[in-house]
């Protein structure tokens, strides 16, 4: 069983000053724990956020190290293991933010906007529905899960202990000075991706994690790395925002059908990815004007803002409503 693979009683080191890549091992090691033995909401969206985000910080700061074989194979391990492991965690995490957002759309429901009515008495008999469902894919891909990290957990002990070696003999990872690898990452995405839309903005999503978790590394310390990160992030949630919206009107249409009434689920759902989907947009076109020196950054320059804009906290929890990711 993979709790007797990483002993719960191990928890000696968690008090010792630790480097930062150690101390993300041992975080990575506890989440999994957690996960093995009950694959709670939480647990499953930070291992998989975690095992991304440490990915990116090593594949960041090792190259200028000319990390040693042994390290260099660690690594190679640790990243065909974690991209296994985030695709074992998906199923689940898919229906946490399903779940999640029928929640809050029941929640909200009674509060109509000018684009939404407030929620019909059929809508709500459908998130019932759709919910029930959800909850029963859960419950029997949670079992999945348990079973592939019991089948998987010497091979993840055995990586676990070799990053930990690993680690051992390299310097500090390059912390310092991320925010110009962020924004060459950010940069480069706007000229792959010029047009952004609904048909590749969750790619662009995923990609830019990567510059989002760079900014956040050196954030504390750097006042530019800070500024990328807060925009970054807000991208990052208004994106998987949209994507959780349009992922689950799919479902929805499938579940309820394609003649469904306006009145209905599935075009409450429409509605909400629509309009999930403008402000993502809008907040990449307004950062890359901004960072990025494009024409229409002169006018954003120009132009006072109609009011201020809260800060996003910089966190990988995500937890307002579990965006995807």
């Amino acid at each position: 069983m993979i709790n007797s693979v990483f002993p719960l009683s191990n928890r000696h080191d968690d008090a010792v000053p630790q480097p930062q890549g150690l101390r993300q091992l041992v975080a990575w090691r506890n989440l999994l724990e957690q996960c093995a033995r009950k694959p709670g909401r939480k647990s499953v969206h930070g291992l998989r956020s975690l095992t991304l985000r440490l990915r990116t910080e090593l594949e960041f700061g090792w190259p200028a190290q000319a990390p040693e074989p042994a390290a260099a194979r660690a690594f190679r391990r640790w990243k065909r293991e974690g991209k296994w492991l985030r695709k074992t965690l998906q199923p689940v995490r898919d229906a946490d933010v399903s779940l999640a957002r029928l929640r809050s759309l029941r929640d909200t429901g009674d509060a109509s906007t000018r684009s939404r009515p407030a929620l019909s008495k059929r809508c709500r008999r459908e998130i019932d529905q759709l919910e029930r469902l959800q909850q029963e894919q859960r419950r029997k891909r949670m079992v999945k899960l348990k079973t592939a990290l019991d089948e998987r957990g010497k091979r993840l002990k055995g990586l676990r202990e070799e990053m930990d070696a690993a680690m051992a003999t390299l310097l500090p990872l390059r912390a310092g000075k991320t925010a110009e690898a962020a924004l060459g990452i950010f940069s480069a995405l706007a000229a792959e991706l010029p047009k952004l839309d609904g048909s590749n903005l969750h790619t662009y999503r995923k990609r830019l994690k990567q510059a989002l978790y760079l900014a956040e590394m050196s954030a504390t310390a750097d006042p530019l790395a800070r500024q990328y990160a807060l925009a970054f992030r807000k991208i990052h949630l208004a994106a998987g925002e949209w994507h959780d919206w349009e992922a689950l009107a799919l479902r929805a249409r499938r579940v309820l059908g394609r003649g469904s009434r306006k009145d209905g689920l599935v075009s409450v759902l429409n509605t909400l990815a629509g309009e999930a989907l403008r402000r993502a947009l809008a907040l990449s076109r307004r950062s890359t004007a901004r960072f990025l020196k494009t024409p229409a950054a002169m006018q954003l320059e120009a132009a006072p803002p109609k009011k201020p804009v809260a800060s996003v906290a910089i966190e990988d929890a995500g937890e307002q409503a579990l965006p995807a990711g």
